[in-house]
């Protein structure tokens, strides 16, 4: 975490430095998490003589513990519920426009993958609020030195290439609660400079980068078990050689004094070669009555290295808190309690990754609010939005549905609609308007007795 004052940033030698410093240290690890992600496991880089078999099997591991932690967390999407209908209809139109279920999701990925994952605002041309998620590797966020940490201001990266690829300018843009500052560079020996008539206000009212952190040590879901996931994929690359020497395994003869005989011709075969074609292609060899042949192969203890490998793959999984869901432990008919027990470890992994989200989505929330408040001339509250989170786990909505029956008189019917699944109730407010409706409908009906319809 960098901690520097606004000014000092925006000095070009102190912004140079600034930026070599994040990409001689973070961009490293960033780049790290994605290759590992990508299944490009450091076994890709091992190097063998050419005389062996050289296996080089990397495993997804990491690309499993991301998916499954982050679709677990957010796989279903957070509501956003205001008290103001109207706040309600403005605030879904903007989160609508931004598919912001999509742009959650990724962003929670990012975190997952590199601990920290970030959300960038803006106005375009029309204007109209946008949200993009930013890559880990471009953006930069510096804090206060305060005891409050708030984010005092975030650079950008950015660079333009050829069509070969060559490096033509490197862009910096440095955000502040009320401007965008434009710095660059052509050369990359010399200190980034910036272009003053690029300066804008972006109207957002606070710096418009969102930091959402997987966790307080910025720690991504694998960044721990690089070690396990190497030594899996060695021991499984190494398996996979054992099985080549095996393939390739020579063929030793001994004892064959009176030399090898090419019994098909009748001839003497003083050199081996006819014996060594018919082998080839008749698959038989003809030896003297002291001779013996076997084929030479490596003594390997397959017992002990299956047992090796799966302690391996148990600690992965026990450590980095996501369950295998193809282990035993989840076979058979299980209840969704039974079920949920064994999830606990995911379960507290996701708290903790809620806990860094709800500060991160209400300051996106109070900036879309205090967007929405300039657009319109309004007032508008956003401690008035309430998250509501909801894991992606398989329930049983007949039992969900009869739990949030047993809350009639007890709780308001707004909140006993809350308490039901986003496929049945999406809006909890809006069903119950729905509900007032067909109540009033229903009071207006013209009253028909049973005798009128049976003399008709």
């Amino acid at each position: 975490m960098y901690k520097f004052s606004r000014e000092q940033v925006l000095e070009p030698a102190f912004l140079t430095k600034l930026i070599r410093k994040f990409k001689n240290r973070e961009l490293k690890k960033y780049r790290r998490a994605q290759q590992y992600y990508e299944a490009e496991n450091e076994i890709r880089n091992r190097r063998m003589s050419e005389l062996n078999s050289n296996n080089k099997i990397a495993h997804a591991f990491a690309r499993y513990m991301t998916n499954m932690a982050t679709a677990y967390f957010i796989g279903k999407p957070i509501r956003y519920t205001a008290d103001d209908g109207a706040l309600q209809e403005a605030l879904d139109t903007i989160l609508a426009a931004n598919y912001i279920n999509a742009v959650n999701f990724d962003v929670s990925k990012e975190a997952s993958k590199k601990g920290i994952g970030f959300l960038l605002m803006y106005i375009d041309e029309k204007p109209r609020l946008r949200i993009k998620k930013m890559d880990a590797e471009d953006i930069i966020p510096v804090f206060s030195s305060t005891l409050g940490e708030y984010l005092e201001c975030a650079v950008r990266l950015a660079e333009d290439h050829d069509i070969d690829g060559k490096l033509i300018r490197q862009h910096a843009y440095v955000y502040d609660d009320t401007y965008i500052y434009h710095y660059s560079r052509e050369n990359t020996a010399a200190d980034y400079a910036e272009i003053p008539e690029d300066r804008q206000e972006h109207l957002l009212g606070d710096v418009p980068v969102i930091c959402i952190s997987n966790n307080e040590e910025l720690m991504g879901d694998y960044e721990a078990f690089y070690d396990l996931i190497d030594a899996y994929d060695k021991s499984q690359s190494n398996s996979a050689n054992d099985a080549d020497y095996f393939s390739d395994a020579y063929m030793a003869i001994v004892g064959a004094g009176g030399g090898l005989e090419d019994a098909l011709s009748g001839e003497e075969d003083s050199d081996g070669s006819a014996a060594a074609k018919n082998l080839r292609e008749n698959k038989l060899l003809f030896l003297d009555e002291k001779g013996q042949a076997y084929f030479i192969e490596k003594n390997t203890n397959d017992t002990a290295a299956e047992n090796y490998k799966n302690r391996l793959f148990k600690d992965l999984f026990f450590l980095s808190q996501v369950p295998a869901l193809t282990d035993e432990n989840f076979s058979g008919n299980l209840s969704g309690v039974a079920i949920r027990y064994k999830l606990i470890g995911l379960e507290e992994l996701a708290i903790m990754k809620e806990n860094c989200f709800r500060p991160a989505q209400h300051k996106m929330l109070k900036m879309i609010t205090a967007w929405i408040n300039l657009m319109q001339n309004k007032d508008y509250d956003p401690d008035s939005i309430v998250q509501q989170y909801e894991r992606n786990f398989i329930d049983n909505d007949t039992e969900t549905i009869e739990n949030a029956g047993k809350l009639e008189g007890i709780v308001s019917k707004e909140t006993q609609l809350s308490t039901l699944p986003q496929n049945i109730v999406g809006n909890a407010a809006e069903e119950l308007e729905r509900i007032r409706r067909e109540v009033m409908d229903d009071e207006q009906l013209p009253y028909v007795r049973t005798e009128d319809i049976n003399a008709e």
